[in-house]
């Protein structure tokens, strides 16, 4: 029995007991680097609130008040601020996390304790992420105050805060492979940033020029061709955290739907040619966990054969 809670309790304590953890994130928050971050932070939050809320209610007239909008608009800048967090300040504290290590010549050291490839992976990662998550945390109060201008549901905090903190992972893991992987920790940020960029901004740009092609050669010529499109542009659109965030919050405001939405094709009814779609945040979930799980594989390969080479 002694055995058995003992080894329940161990995914636990691979965290909390982890060297590399406790080490990391004492040499991060002794000193007041931490604080005055945070600090500045949520001054910059509050008062990019309080700019939204003052410009919308100076539009607003005793006959047209702008509540709910002005609610949407303070939730959507408080997302928008959490997803340049998990694009750059999660990689960026990752991306030096194994190159820093080589840059000073103290990988090899490290790598002769009694620590595996895969605690020190986690317990890079773990370190990094529990700043991360504490900006983001820390933003959630501030974007509660939608909830008291209206405009914003329970629904779409909840699902947008879960999209925020599973792509915070993924990122945060790619730029830890990158530093395993690179020499140099500029070489390691450079990847990371760039793939980011790419993936965020670059290719919705290239997806919607193609779609601009394909879309008129094949999608007039069945109601199966235009099922297929919307299918395929859901698809697309939750391997990019902003797509999925707009996409799926659209979904949620016209269809009123969480999961599945019926999508009617030409001028059938819903016993004829119409079609069950899923809104893309499931999807995102799914691939992002995936990615996650294969890009710490890959990290801990990638150690464990430095070590023996």
């Amino acid at each position: 029995m002694a055995e058995l809670i003992e080894s329940n309790k161990r995914p636990f304590s691979a965290l909390t007991q982890n060297p590399i953890t406790i080490k990391e994130l004492r040499s991060r928050m002794r000193g007041r680097r931490a604080f005055v971050i945070l600090t500045v932070y949520l001054l910059a939050m509050s008062s990019l609130i309080a700019l939204v809320y003052l410009a919308y209610g100076e539009s607003s007239t005793p006959y047209n008040s702008n509540a709910a909008d002005a609610g949407k608009a303070v939730f959507t800048a408080v997302l928008a601020v959490q997803v340049f967090l998990v694009l750059f300040v999660g990689p960026a504290s990752t991306a030096g996390a194994i190159s820093g290590e080589k840059e000073r010549q103290t990988f090899d050291l490290l790598r002769t304790t009694l620590l595996t490839p895969r605690t020190l992976v986690l317990g890079k990662l773990s370190s990094a992420l529990s700043y991360v998550f504490l900006l983001i945390f820390a933003s959630i109060p501030l974007q509660s105050i939608a909830f008291l201008l209206g405009g914003v549901s329970l629904s779409e905090l909840l699902i947008s805060q879960l999209l925020i903190l599973v792509a915070a992972v993924t990122f945060a893991m790619f730029g830890l492979y990158a530093s395993s992987v690179m020499r140099t920790t500029l070489a390691a940020s450079i990847l990371t940033f760039s793939a980011s960029l790419f993936i965020t901004f670059f290719l919705p740009l290239i997806v919607l020029l193609l779609a601009s092609i394909i879309v008129p050669l094949f999608g007039s010529l069945s109601w199966i061709s235009d099922a297929a499109l919307q299918a395929a542009g859901i698809l697309l659109a939750s391997t990019n955290l902003p797509a999925t965030l707009i996409l799926s919050d659209i979904i949620l405001l016209t269809e009123n739907s969480l999961l599945f939405f019926p999508v009617s094709f030409g001028s059938h009814t819903i016993a004829g040619y119409n079609v069950w779609l899923i809104s893309p945040w499931p999807l995102f979930l799914i691939f992002y966990t995936l990615l996650t799980f294969l890009l710490f594989w890959l990290c801990v390969r990638r150690i464990g054969r430095i070590a023996d080479s």
